[in-house]
């Protein structure tokens, strides 16, 4: 164990399905730590064996039979001894009086959030519950006063979004790439805009996610717009970004964000990101690393530039990529950064 501290049990506790990130989190922590005894508590079977309306209910309000599934599940797989370390990924449903009894069987008890928790996702679980933790994790500077009104600041960690080495790298040769932009995530009326803007430009576009149905009703026509299906995800969603010339960043509209996942994951995957230009963006890449614009006429006009100059684009691409994976981007570097700050690497 090369002088580490050694681990008899740790636990993990969130969504274990297949392609999810916090999948990725918990397989990350396994490789960390691979000489444990893991356990995984996968919060995804108790709330998809739950009526879609009590899903709902708890989705957007925290409350209702899912909630009590979830929880009931939980304690249930619960083992009688401590644990070296327990990792609660995104546990918004999770009752005040069971985090308490994650509390006494921890050694070191993490909360990990990719997620806002104020601005939106808001859980009243988590404020009345957010002080037992050993270190609570964001990537959402925005929220850093809010973390701070309620909690010791010494315990909060605050770091970027991450990719993951093992499912987002480059699978195909520059030759290869299709001469398209792509966009795979939830329709909003912000994207639906972009997404028009470049097919005036008569630039190609592949979409993919929940809700376009009547985007793509208004648009049927269009040559230049392929729709990849609503649900893209794992290796799907990582050969889908691979395989276009250029990915759009986009950032949700919903709250304030300043960097998200695909930040990372599209130049991982060898494709140019285009993201909206902002300080927090400017910190992870220079002028060369990837596209930044401030509108989306402004980003319609630099994709058709770089499509008609394959060999600017490949520069820009090739750079973005690199920056990537040689900076602390990953979930692995993520984990590791977490374990130490708490001691247990």
């Amino acid at each position: 164990m090369n002088g580490r501290t050694p681990y008899s049990k740790c636990l993990f506790i969130g969504i274990r399905t297949t392609g999810t990130t916090s999948c990725l989190r918990s397989q990350a922590l396994q490789r960390a730590i691979p000489e444990a005894n893991w356990q995984f508590i996968d919060t995804d079977v108790p709330f998809h064996s739950a009526l879609r309306i009590s899903r709902s209910l708890a989705f957007r309000l925290r409350f209702g039979p899912a909630v009590g599934a979830i929880n009931q599940y939980v304690k249930d797989r619960l083992a009688a001894e401590r644990y070296d370390l327990i990792w609660v990924d995104k546990g918004v449903c999770l009752w005040p009086s069971v985090v308490r009894t994650l509390r006494s069987r921890a050694a070191r008890l993490v909360y990990y959030t990719p997620d806002t928790s104020f601005l939106n996702n808001h859980s009243r679980f988590f404020n009345q519950t957010i002080g037992l933790y050993d270190r609570v994790v964001t990537t959402k500077s925005l929220e850093l006063d809010e973390y701070a009104r309620r909690m010791d600041r010494s315990r909060l960690l605050l770091l970027t979004q991450t990719y993951d080495r093992h499912l987002h790298f480059s699978r195909y040769e520059f030759e290869q790439k299709r001469p398209e932009a792509v966009l795979i995530g939830l329709c909003e009326p912000d994207r639906e805009e972009c997404v028009k803007r470049l097919l005036d430009a008569e630039i190609n576009v592949r979409i993919g996610g929940k809700g376009w149905e009547s985007f793509l009703r208004r648009h049927q026509r269009s040559l230049f717009l392929h729709f990849e299906g609503d649900a893209v995800f794992g290796d799907h969603y990582a050969e889908v970004l691979g395989r276009a010339s250029i990915g759009l960043g986009l950032l949700t509209r919903r709250f304030p964000e300043l960097h998200t996942t695909r930040t990372f994951e599209i130049p991982a995957c060898g494709t140019l990101l285009a993201t909206l230009d902002n300080k927090e963006m400017r910190g992870f890449f220079g002028p060369d690393e990837a596209l930044f614009f401030n509108s989306y006429e402004e980003l319609a006009g630099r994709v058709a530039q770089l499509l008609a100059n394959p060999p600017e684009l490949r520069r820009i691409t090739e750079a973005g990529h690199r920056r990537v994976i040689s900076g602390p981007f990953d979930n692995d570097s993520m984990v590791a950064r977490v374990l130490s700050d708490i001691g247990l690497m």
